[in-house]
């Protein structure tokens, strides 16, 4: 059977290449007398928009791109409650959604692991209806990943966080903030707190092991003798290694900031809702092309 293949795209995302990359991609398909079109859009609400409208059409769809592209795609899965193979090619500057499958870098490569069809189904997370496909994030850090330009991230890499980071210690503050779910409520003074989907962050992996969950770690009321702990993740991406940081595993939780202003949250690289928020666990949600 000829599986109906969509191509989406944001052309105006990452170094511009995606254009190039998706008809590179139509023609390998159209060589092979698979039916295949394009779907490239230029903003978030036009993609998902046009997503949840395609999505029952067709048998899979291949993502051009990083973690925020991937992100717009499996969000308009949900709000459609559809499910329908992806497949990656990854063009993004951090990509951790790709390194945890180990989906190649190698366009050819990447195209022959969806062809081949080996489907997994992934765990991912969801917060206020968006999805989470490898972290988010809120307090100081948030912000300074808001501050950091897409010029700059094509640029400099990670390394543009890392510059941001330096620069905005002593100008950010911890925030008063309640967690809570119906087994548990804590009340934490938080500088930054991380939740991610695997054991990768920024590109590297933090953790040794992973849980049926998703791993939040917080780092409490940022001070001087803390900035080795900032320093260490920076050098090394791993968080858990610190005595000074809390770390667990959830399924549900409801974050609120309990002073007035509205914190804001950071999901796969791209600007998320404010506070408060609903995040929850969501296992074997996406089925995903994998060697």
């Amino acid at each position: 059977m000829q599986l109906k293949t969509m191509i989406y795209f944001n052309p105006k995302s990452g170094s511009g290449e995606s254009q190039k990359i998706a008809d590179k991609v139509e023609t390998i398909l159209k060589n092979r007398g698979l039916p295949v079109y394009q779907l490239k859009t230029s903003t978030k609400d036009e993609a998902l928009k046009k997503i949840v409208l395609e999505a029952p059409n067709i048998d899979r769809i291949i993502c051009i791109g990083g973690d925020g592209t991937i992100n717009v795609l499996v969000t308009a899965l949900l709000r459609g409650k559809v499910r329908v193979p992806i497949g990656i090619i990854s063009t993004g500057t951090v990509n951790n959604f790709a390194h945890k499958w180990k989906i190649s870098d190698n366009i050819d490569e990447a195209v022959k692991t969806i062809l081949r069809g080996r489907l997994q189904s992934v765990d991912i997370g969801e917060c206020n209806g968006q999805a989470i496909i490898s972290s988010l994030v809120f307090g100081s850090l948030a912000d300074i990943s808001n501050e950091v330009r897409q010029t700059e991230k094509q640029k400099y890499g990670f390394a543009a966080y890392g510059y941001n980071a330096i620069r905005q210690i002593g100008k950010n503050r911890s925030h008063q903030t309640l967690l809570f779910n119906k087994t548990f409520s804590m009340s934490a003074k938080v500088w930054v707190c991380l939740m991610t989907t695997s054991n990768y962050v920024g590109g590297r992996k933090y953790l040794g092991e992973t849980e049926d969950g998703l791993h939040l770690t917080m780092l409490n009321d940022m001070k001087v003798n803390k900035l080795l702990n900032l320093g260490y993740f920076a050098l090394t991406g791993n968080l858990r290694k610190s005595t000074t940081l809390t770390t667990f595993d959830i399924k549900e939780i409801v974050v609120r900031n309990i002073e007035g202003e509205m914190l804001e949250t950071r999901i796969d690289g791209d600007k998320g809702p404010k506070l408060p928020v609903k995040i929850k666990w969501l296992p074997k949600r996406v089925q995903l092309y994998v060697d």
